[in-house]
């Protein structure tokens, strides 16, 4: 099989990447130049340079056209994290919708069969508990919906008839390393709630979490076993963030430090005072930060053990065993010796 992944030099598309050459695929990564992949790139792996976000829909079919590509793994984009200078609905329906839509286009024209796409679990989530009311409060969420919705779209002729399967990743908290990369979790966690700090504050909730590997892994099942038009929910072990943490500092400092959880409601009312600070910054967020307290960071967002077993064996792949390990290297990573201090 011979598969393109749009940004390939990224977390998950490394992983891909390893895990597509082992089953010995062809592989070529498409990405933009950030991190020397000349220098660390897998030698087996084709590497191509170039923005998605910039080339039109004819220069993507071309470069599609030229590869004769079976499949294409999408692992662009920004994620909830971000917090951009304008409207945060705007910005991620830009980059989450208008821009996939284009390269999916593209691909569909350029005769690939099978497109899979890195999304959120919050998709999950939005369907298990209505009542949260995620994809109405949260700008992010209500924009991962409509990229599902619009990418499988894409993958259909006038007759609703597939013409490109296309396969929806729901992805939750994800833990792992790659070169030329510092993991997320320094400036999303560590930064703001622990560094400098003798106790840390967090709310009592927990997530499902999962090893980059095991994505990496299911990534390339979904190529080969996914059905078009099918959402998968990956994941490989429930914990709460207290023992999350736990990890993290372990990995970063050798030993956790002391967590309180705050009463949910408190730690709402100091999101919302967050975010109306930012807000005076000119950034705004893509979730509600004060229902990000209220309705999920207090909360415990777990798969089912079945479900993800279910997952596991319709992708063919096992069930991830390093969560905790994964979790302490991508501590250790977030800083440079002597940097913590």
């Amino acid at each position: 099989m011979n598969l393109i992944i749009i940004g390939g030099t990224g977390l998950l598309g490394h992983e891909a990447t390893l895990v597509a050459l082992e089953k010995n695929m062809d592989v070529t990564s498409l990405a933009i130049d950030d991190a020397d992949a000349a220098s660390w790139y897998p030698k087996e792996a084709k590497s191509l340079i170039g923005d998605v976000f910039t080339l039109t829909e004819d220069e993507l079919y071309e470069i599609f056209k030229e590869g004769a590509y079976d499949a294409l793994i999408y692992a662009v984009g920004p994620d909830d994290r971000i917090n951009p200078p304008e409207n945060a609905y705007r910005f991620f329906h830009q980059r989450l919708v208008d821009y996939p839509k284009k390269v999916f286009k593209a691909a569909r024209r350029a005769g690939i069969k099978k497109a899979v796409v890195c999304s959120s679990y919050f998709l999950y989530f939005d369907r298990r508990f209505p009542k949260k009311k995620l994809s109405a409060r949260h700008p992010y969420i209500k924009v991962r919906k409509e990229q599902a919705e619009a990418l499988i779209s894409v993958g259909m002729d006038e007759n609703g008839t597939d013409k490109m399967d296309v396969v929806i990743m729901e992805l939750p908290y994800i833990f792992g390393t790659c070169p030329n990369r510092r993991p997320i979790w320094r400036g999303t966690f560590l930064d703001h709630f622990a560094r400098g700090k003798r106790v840390i504050m967090f709310p009592k909730g927990g997530s499902v979490m999962c090893s980059s590997r095991h994505v990496g892994e299911a990534l390339i099942g979904a190529v080969l076993y996914g059905k078009g038009g099918s959402h998968y929910p990956i994941g490989d072990e429930n914990h709460d963030f207290n023992w999350m943490l736990d990890k993290l500092l372990t990995g970063v400092q050798g030993k956790p430090m002391r967590v309180l959880n705050p009463p949910r409601y408190l730690s709402a009312i100091g999101a919302d005072l967050i975010a109306k600070r930012d807000k005076r910054k000119g950034l705004y967020h893509g979730l509600d930060y004060y229902y990000v307290m209220m309705d999920i960071q207090s909360d415990y967002f777990y798969f089912p053990q079945n479900e993800m077993d279910d997952v596991n064996e319709e992708l063919h792949i096992k069930k991830g065993k390093d969560v905790e390990e994964a979790i302490i290297r991508a501590g250790k990573a977030c800083y440079d010796e002597g940097e913590w201090k």
